[in-house]
């Protein structure tokens, strides 16, 4: 069983594979352990336990520092240390730490602005900000080859996107660098998946995702933040994502981009991106609501649209552009297994009541590969509520129907919107 751990790529039915690492003298080394299904199952959820554990304590500190800090008085604010604190391992530097410091002293001797709450407003911010340090984590799993061949297995149709991450990842590993894929355009009709795509993306990778729709942007404000002169001026999503976040390299998700208009003569929401898409410009990039310059080249960038004329051509130059088409039955089929899956881990955390439930027929999950990704998700979601409901723990294949709304004719067809997957939330409590 040891030496087949150590030689399968693909584990047998019935097992998988576990990740585990140990330190020895500065070194991380990594194991794979070939181990049953539910033993994993019930391994990965109380580390998952364990690690929302941590994180929470470790936030409950920050923040318990972050309010000490910014509740001292006089010159306290200013006894961040002048050096820069020493580097984690696998991080990179997003702001300048001295810049930050001298920032919070003229905010407080000399500010730019006479609005007493803009000021301590930003006297928080960069507290927070100085607390937490200028590094963050780079996110690169150690087995991404693996990783990324079996999202391309689960969406064969994305197989020339994952093959555009699969060389960024082994230059960077060749290189000893941090990961900087260019920025991804995905093109194609809604309901191929491409936003269900994004989000499998950074679940592999390991990373944080930001989605900024521009179906009704108005303004370049959610990326970089507002105007300080607004009374309610806000931070951007940029900056909250890195700066405030953990991860350098953050996916984010520029969804319908074809869909930004115009702002009566003052521009098109997307007119920000040319420079956030630009290496040698996203270094510096300027949060306008807190006026200070981080480094934001290292975040992964991914458009969707399904009309590519609309799109401006030093917009669409920057990207490289990929055709998404419409999966064949085989490639369906695959992604509705997938996405039951996947619904089925969120909506019953509960592995024991999940072994429960007997899995769909071949017929059942044929119906569910006519449908676009997102109506599978909510069939998915409706089949759980009906056999809840009727206290079965097997389903009829009535159940995965997707009903009309008020008389809407959202139930049989595909949708001819966008492919997002925002949706209403499901809450099964069961016994077996």
């Amino acid at each position: 069983m040891a030496k087949h751990a150590a030689t399968a790529e693909v584990p047998p039915e019935g097992f998988g594979l576990h990740l585990a690492s140990y330190h020895v003298e500065d070194t991380d080394t990594w194991v794979r352990f070939l181990l049953p299904q539910p033993v994993l199952s019930r391994m990965r959820e109380e580390l998952k336990r364990l690690n929302e554990q941590a994180q929470a304590l470790e936030a409950e500190r920050i923040e318990e520092k972050r309010s000490k800090a910014v509740a001292r008085s006089g010159d306290e604010l200013d006894r961040f240390p002048a050096e820069v604190p020493e580097q984690p391992p696998n991080t990179v530097e997003v702001f300048d730490w001295a810049a930050a410091r001298a920032r919070i002293v003229a905010l407080k001797k000399n500010p730019d602005t006479g609005d007493s709450d803009v000021v301590r407003h930003d006297l928080r911010q960069f507290s927070d900000v100085m607390t937490r340090g200028p590094w963050r984590a780079v996110a690169h799993p150690p087995f991404w080859r693996e990783a990324l061949t079996t999202l391309s297995a689960e969406m064969p149709h994305f197989a020339e996107v994952v093959a555009f991450y699969e060389r960024s990842l082994a230059l960077a590993e060749l290189t000893g660098s941090a990961p900087k894929p260019g920025p991804v355009l995905l093109l194609g009709s809604p309901g191929v998946g491409k936003t269900h795509f994004t989000e499998r993306l950074a679940k592999v990778l390991g990373t944080s995702l930001y989605r900024q729709a521009f179906d009704n942007a108005q303004s370049n404000a959610g990326l970089r933040g507002s105007e300080r002169y607004w009374s309610n001026s806000q931070v951007g999503a940029l900056w909250q994502t890195i700066v405030l976040g953990e991860f350098a390299n953050p996916i984010v998700l520029l969804d319908e981009l074809d869909k930004a208009s115009e702002r009566n003569g003052h521009g098109s929401p997307t007119d920000a991106l040319l420079t956030l898409l630009e290496p040698a410009t996203a270094g510096c990039t300027k949060d306008v609501s807190m006026d200070f310059e981080f480094d934001a080249s290292y975040a992964m960038y991914i458009a969707t649209a399904n009309d590519p004329a609309r799109l401006s051509a030093p917009l669409r130059s920057r990207f490289t552009a990929f055709e998404i088409q419409e999966p064949d039955i085989e490639g369906r089929l695959v992604l509705a297994h997938t996405i039951y899956e996947a619904t089925m881990a969120r909506m019953v955390p509960d592995e024991k009541i999940r072994l429960a439930f007997r899995r769909p027929t071949n017929l059942q999950f044929c119906a569910l590969a006519w449908m676009t990704p997102r109506q599978m998700r909510k069939a998915s979601e409706n089949a759980l509520g009906a056999a809840a409901l009727a206290r079965r723990w097997h389903f009829e294949d009535g159940d995965f129907e997707l009903q009309p709304r008020c008389g809407s004719a959202d139930a049989a067809s595909p949708r001819k919107d966008h492919d997002d997957d925002d949706g209403s939330i499901v809450a099964i409590v069961l016994r077996p």
